[in-house]
């Protein structure tokens, strides 16, 4: 017959790329976020640099329209006070450009922090995907089944490919899959009743 693990799990990819080392096969004991397995990182880590210095334009962006705005309250500050000095220092149309100008600058730097947001999201998504490149096990347990080789190319595009499966407490219980002729019955039940030892 043939042994099953009471529970299976089953270990996939998150991410594409070449199997560059492998650190696990069959029948090793692996414990819990040890790295079965390693994807070549180079592609995410190029994306991480890109997004990396994504984030330090869009933060510098912030900080140049922020030095805008500074300079347009700053106008705004003066030509408040000319008006209040003589109502025919600045005419209304020159004050109205300044206040709109302050304005537009306010909703731009809203407009720049959100996207140092959007770009720090981006680059928390690059980050997550390099660590995926490292195959870890989900549980401690025995590696009961590869399904990868060295060099091998997984594509994780439509479907999560399955790459070991690892069996946790397996050296605590199974399960034996056995055929058993129906004349031999009587002796197991025998044999359960003198509580013998089953080998396999």
């Amino acid at each position: 017959g043939t042994i099953q693990p009471v529970l299976r799990v089953e270990v996939g990819s998150f991410v594409s790329g070449p199997i560059l080392k492998l650190n696990a096969d069959f029948n090793k004991e692996v414990i819990k976020d040890e790295i079965l397995a390693e994807i070549d990182p180079r592609l995410y880590e190029a994306a991480v640099a890109r997004e990396k210095a994504s984030l330090k334009t869009r933060v510098a962006e912030v900080k140049r329209v922020d030095a805008l705005l500074v300079q347009a309250r700053n106008e705004e500050e003066r030509a408040l006070q000319l008006r209040e000095k003589h109502s025919d220092f600045i005419s209304d149309t020159e004050f109205d450009q300044i206040v709109a100008n302050r304005k537009s600058l306010e909703a731009q730097l809203e407009v720049a922090g959100a996207a140092v947001e959007q770009a720090q999201a981006s680059l928390n998504n690059a980050e997550f995907n390099l660590e995926y490149t490292k195959i870890r096990s989900p549980v401690d347990g025995l590696v009961i089944d590869r399904k990868i080789d060295e060099g091998q190319t997984l594509a994780a595009q439509f479907q999560t490919p399955q790459l070991f499966v690892v069996a946790p407490n397996m050296h605590e219980k199974m399960h034996v899959f056995a055929s058993v002729d129906e004349a031999d019955i009587g002796l197991i039940r025998e044999a359960q009743e003198r509580g013998a030892v089953v080998e396999f």
